[in-house]
């Protein structure tokens, strides 16, 4: 699965789908405890433990 934006190329269409949520500025994972929002809930949850939120 290739994404028409950057040609990024994924093994799994969920993957192109998660992917792409960088492109469109989706970012449906907010922090809870400060005003960030973020793509991938990893990414929100290494910003809690790192930013300690």
């Amino acid at each position: 699965f290739k994404c028409s934006a950057c040609d990024a190329i994924f093994s799994r269409n969920h993957d192109l789908k998660r992917h792409a949520r960088i492109h469109l500025a989706v970012k449906p994972f907010p922090c809870g405890y400060c005003d960030k929002a973020f793509s991938r809930k990893d990414a929100l949850k290494r910003h809690v433990l790192v930013k300690g939120c």
